[in-house]
């Protein structure tokens, strides 16, 4: 089930929405706004919100998510990585799938888990 609902998970979509937030979504077509109570969201995903940070030394740098409540998560797969560092220091909201294993290098370090990203919005700037 998990590998089909990262199956669509294909380009990168980014609109505006109707209150001027960003608003990034990873699948098919074009960027849907999430209703605020959580309807819609696939099977096994979750909402959350936090800070993307940049840890580690270069060369070594990896992003992971800080969540409102201290709880520290890798993202994975690397490119998912790589895409939500845009984001970097804003309070971001995230439509996520918990691993059931850690994955990635940063799973290594930040101990509460591992994240896919499968849309985000940017609260703040």
């Amino acid at each position: 089930m998990r590998a089909a609902l990262l199956a669509g998970v294909l380009v990168m979509a980014a609109a505006a929405a109707p209150d001027g937030a960003k608003l990034f979504a990873l699948g098919r077509g074009e960027a849907q706004k999430e209703s605020p109570a959580g309807g819609g969201l696939p099977a096994g995903a979750r909402r959350i919100q936090g800070r993307v940070l940049i840890y580690g030394n270069e060369p070594h740098t990896y992003a992971g998510i800080e969540t409102t409540d201290g709880k520290r998560y890798a993202v994975f797969p690397p490119d998912k990585e790589q895409e939500i560092r845009s984001a970097q220091g804003s309070l971001v909201e995230f439509v996520v799938v918990f691993a059931e294993k850690p994955q990635g290098y940063g799973a290594l370090f930040l101990r509460d888990g591992s994240v896919t990203p499968l849309s985000w919005r940017i609260l703040d700037d």
